[in-house]
């Protein structure tokens, strides 16, 4: 049966299985232990990609749980903001006071991710100055600002981890790729060497997980059938 080359819709994991699994096997026969020797190479790359792809992972979801309370603090601090601006309007959304600062409801502007938020709430401050905002409001702006510094180094802290899980993933891909090549190589040589043994086709498939091949028994190889009795 053809040898099932890893994809991108392999599982990592399952790469790691299925190299240790023909590592084993040729580690297991005294003929093929010298060609087992490239996998376990494999097997050490392997962990130190794995390693490197948690570290990013995790790198990851700290850097989303940053950027997601950041946006729920700047939600909070526009909200507040759109309260006190009413509070000195009458209540009213449609007084000037009120209106430069959102000419859209809140809401639309809560709505939006960090990034977006922070692009637009940073327009604030202009409009504080045109006008003459009090005292209360300028406190708030303050808050903003300063979710706005963290944010804007949370977003880059991101985006650097996104970098990396990027190098990441293509390092996988090669090894994907590396192994291709190492277990073609190997089911090559155990082919050539059932040729010269006179051992059944199926010989390679023995090295291989289950699944590789549906026939137990298989028609023997052209040297058997004028081997002797």
């Amino acid at each position: 049966m053809p040898l099932r080359l890893f994809t991108d819709k392999t599982s990592w994991d399952d790469s790691r299985r299925e190299v240790r699994y023909v590592a084993a096997a040729l580690a297991a026969t005294d003929e093929h232990v010298a060609l087992a020797k490239p996998l376990r190479t494999l097997l050490t790359q392997w962990k130190a990609i794995e390693s490197d792809r948690e570290d990013a992972d995790d790198e990851m979801v700290d850097a989303n749980a940053v950027v997601r309370r950041l946006d729920g603090m700047l939600d909070r601090d526009v909200n507040k903001l759109a309260g006190q601006l009413l509070a000195e309007n009458d209540r009213d959304a449609s007084a000037p006071g009120f209106r430069k600062f959102f000419p859209e409801p809140p809401s639309e502007v809560i709505r939006l991710g960090l990034e977006s938020e922070i692009e637009r709430t940073k327009k604030l401050d202009t409009v504080a100055e045109e006008i003459g905002a009090s005292k209360e409001v300028k406190v708030i702006l303050k808050r903003i600002a300063g979710v706005h510094t963290k944010g804007d180094a949370a977003i880059k802290a991101r985006e650097k981890v996104a970098e990396r899980q990027g190098r990441v993933s293509l390092r996988i891909s090669t090894w994907k790729d590396d192994a291709n090549h190492a277990r073609r190589s190997v089911e090559s040589a155990l082919e050539t060497f059932a040729t010269e043994q006179r051992l059944p086709r199926t010989y390679a498939d023995e090295f291989f997980p289950l699944g590789r091949s549906t026939k137990k028994d298989a028609e023997p190889t052209p040297s058997d059938a004028s081997a002797p009795k």
